[in-house]
């Protein structure tokens, strides 16, 4: 077989197998430039509401208390929710107590949460669903630790608030702008599981794939200026 054919059915397959994931990353790399990342991380989805200043005429426990009957604690912080003054509670299991009656709140109820996320929420759009995560996270929030209320709005960009259902803390939002990155951030890394894996196999062979399919076209190229007959000079 001559080099140039050869070298011809090494580019034609190796562009085949690469073309496609080419267009994928250059579309997905568009989108990922194009909208800005302020935009995606939804910021502006937040109201910009100062923390609630702790009520200390209703602070009737002391943490010492909490600390006692909590001995696994590794934190405690006392904070307001729902415009009542509480301990957050970190440890093995994390919890919410009121520091008025010493009674623990949590689960939090779904209609705090509607009055939090309402306030936390910068837009006036309706709360259409209130649900509450037990188990099997959204792939979205995989980091998150259940269990979790999600707070979904009404709009085309369709946000998402999470909270904790153990402490009341907010603990992300999503939308369709970001979810759409996400997506474009799969196939631009070929982690179609997880979504966060970099370093897989199946981006390397593609990688090596597209280097062997340019290697190719580089030496298709020079063999044809290498072997490209120069004209006879006139006589």
């Amino acid at each position: 077989m001559k080099p140039i054919t050869l070298f011809r059915k090494m580019h034609r397959w190796a562009t085949l197998i690469i073309g496609v994931q080419a267009v994928l990353w250059t579309l997905g790399g568009v989108y990922m430039t194009v909208i800005p990342l302020p935009i995606i991380h939804g910021k502006h989805m937040m109201s910009d509401v100062q923390p609630a200043e702790i009520d200390w005429a209703r602070v009737d426990i002391d943490p010492g208390l909490v600390l006692l009957a909590n001995p696994d604690a590794h934190h405690v912080r006392l904070t307001m929710f729902d415009g009542e003054p509480v301990y957050q509670v970190m440890g093995e299991r994390h919890s919410l107590i009121s520091a008025e009656t010493g009674k623990v709140v949590s689960p939090v109820s779904e209609e705090s949460v509607r009055r939090v996320a309402r306030t936390d929420f910068a837009g006036d759009a309706e709360i259409i669903a209130v649900s509450l995560i037990e188990e099997d996270v959204p792939l979205e929030i995989q980091n998150a630790t259940p269990p979790l209320w999600r707070v979904d709005f009404a709009g085309w960009n369709q946000p998402s608030f999470f909270y904790s259902a153990e402490t009341g803390q907010f603990v992300s939002r999503r939308h369709n702008l970001w979810r759409g990155f996400d997506i474009a951030w799969m196939f631009h890394i070929m982690d179609y599981k997880d979504r966060t894996d970099m370093d897989n196999w199946l981006l390397r062979i593609m990688t090596a794939i597209g280097f062997f399919s340019a290697l190719a076209g580089m030496g298709l190229l020079i063999y044809r200026l290498g072997g490209r007959k120069r004209p006879e000079a006139a006589r």
